[in-house]
């Protein structure tokens, strides 16, 4: 007799234990190296190219082409509006991850949610960056994140909040990490 297996938020059940005890018996194959590339084109506008990523113990191959995201600025920022500019990609990425990271993990308890939507937002001051106040922080001086989440009751959303806590943008953002800048050889 066929068994169907059980499909929580979306995630296969069977999956997700399979990546699990995976990682338990093989700890390595939790090492991920992603990537991407950029060339700027004019101003304020440059493209980013994501593609290939080892992870698994392996080169990833299942990307046959790349993702392309244009970054630019609004005109008030001396840009042509022709893509997201890197701020606003940060956000996009933060809230992406942190919605993954809630419902993966809420499906690998068995959680299901209804729905969740979110919104963020993030405060800048750009004047650090130009230079035109030398004490003034460089990056944004906050970010707040909103979920609003269908299908669960209070203490259930508080646990799911915490879930979303876990995302590996979240925690490169909120905890200190060695980023290395240099010039190709």
């Amino acid at each position: 007799m066929e068994t169907l297996a059980k499909t929580v938020n979306g995630f296969n059940q069977e999956d997700i234990a399979a990546v699990v005890t995976a990682l338990q018996t093989t700890p390595e194959i939790g090492n991920f190296q992603l990537r991407a590339t950029n060339e700027w084109i004019d101003g304020g506008h440059n493209r980013s190219y994501i593609q290939g990523f080892y992870g698994a113990c392996q080169e990833d191959t299942s990307r046959t082409e790349p993702f392309i995201y244009d970054n630019d600025e609004p005109p008030v920022l001396l840009g042509n509006n022709k893509g997201a500019n890197p701020g606003e990609v940060l956000l996009h990425g933060l809230l992406g991850c942190m919605t993954t990271a809630m419902v993966l993990l809420a499906a690998a308890r068995g959680i299901e949610i209804e729905s969740v939507s979110s919104k963020i937002e993030g405060d800048i001051d750009i004047k650090g960056f130009l230079g035109l106040n030398a004490t003034g922080p460089k990056g944004f001086k906050q970010i707040r994140v909103t979920f609003d989440i269908k299908g669960s009751d209070e203490a259930q959303k508080q646990e799911l909040i915490t879930l979303a806590k876990q995302s590996p943008i979240f925690n490169s953002l909120v905890n200190p990490m060695d980023v290395q800048v240099g010039l190709q050889n």
